[in-house]
């Protein structure tokens, strides 16, 4: 389940682009399994065939297929006033 807060969607808006999730590679080895967390992106993904389109609070998004099915909330985050969007619930799997 993915939601998006207040401050994130204004600023989609103000873009005026969808977004999308891009799933960094998975790191397998005989002891562990880990994936960074999603980047968002604006603009669609390159291979669109690999994501499922979806309307969330007025706003397109892209998600991966392969994305987990655990509950994430895309927020903004700001360093020297530069903003940018992240997601927020992601644990290391």
């Amino acid at each position: 389940m993915l939601t998006l807060t207040s401050d994130a969607v204004a600023l989609i808006r103000n873009q005026d682009k969808p977004i999308f999730l891009e799933l960094p590679k998975t790191i397998t080895n005989c002891c562990f399994h880990f994936q960074e967390c999603p980047l968002v992106r604006f603009g669609e993904p390159r291979n669109a065939r690999d994501y499922e389109k979806k309307v969330i609070q007025d706003v397109t998004v892209f998600i991966p297929s392969r994305l987990p099915e655990i509950p994430l909330t895309i927020a903004v985050s700001s360093f020297l006033g530069i903003k940018r969007l992240v997601v927020d619930g992601w644990s290391f799997f």
